[in-house]
């Protein structure tokens, strides 16, 4: 009999863990916790890590230290196209499985951003927190990720999926061509 109560009763305590948990402010200023905001109540955050139509963001997924040294030395890999050493690097940071951003060089204004940035055009840069170093030596790069606290086995959830590289700068937006006046149409 017990049993049968158990079979009833267990799941019935795992529905409201399914459910949504929100962050509300009610009507006396007070904050307040739940699966349903009372009526009357404002500035409502969902505590779930997701909006609904959005992606989970990737960083939550990793293992709390993980998460912690990401925030506080984030990995930014700094490349352009045909540079064998910018690709060994990023094979580097991947075989290592550090969660990186990767800037691309593409443009002038983009090499002048670098040059800003660290001081040279010279590529790979790494940067480790605020710390930058110019070209790609393994060993220098794990002693850099050692000092940060990046673990050195796989750490990365089996799903993990690496960022597309982005450009360093935005492209400026193009100048429409000045248009010639009409001559054709007769007043």
């Amino acid at each position: 009999m017990r049993l049968r109560w158990l079979a009833i009763f267990v799941p019935l305590l795992c529905v409201p863990a399914a459910h949504g948990q929100f962050k509300w402010v009610d009507r006396d200023g007070r904050i307040g916790y739940g699966d349903k905001p009372p009526a009357g109540a404002r500035h409502i955050e969902s505590l779930s890590g997701v909006s609904r139509g959005t992606q989970p963001d990737q960083a939550t997924q990793l293992p709390y230290q993980l998460q912690r040294t990401v925030k506080d030395f984030p990995v930014t890999l700094y490349t352009t196209n045909g540079c064998d050493a910018c690709d060994s690097g990023r094979s580097r940071l991947k075989a290592r499985a550090v969660p990186f951003a990767e800037r691309t060089i593409v443009s002038a204004d983009d090499v002048e951003a670098l040059k800003k940035l660290a001081g040279t055009d010279r590529l790979p840069v790494l940067q480790v927190g605020s710390r930058l170093i110019t070209g790609f030596n393994s060993a220098t790069w794990d002693d850099a990720l050692d000092l940060a606290g990046y673990p050195r086995g796989t750490s990365l959830p089996a799903d993990w999926v690496w960022a597309a590289p982005t450009p360093l700068t935005q492209a400026k937006p193009s100048q429409p061509a000045p248009t010639e006046p009409d001559h054709s149409k007769q007043e």
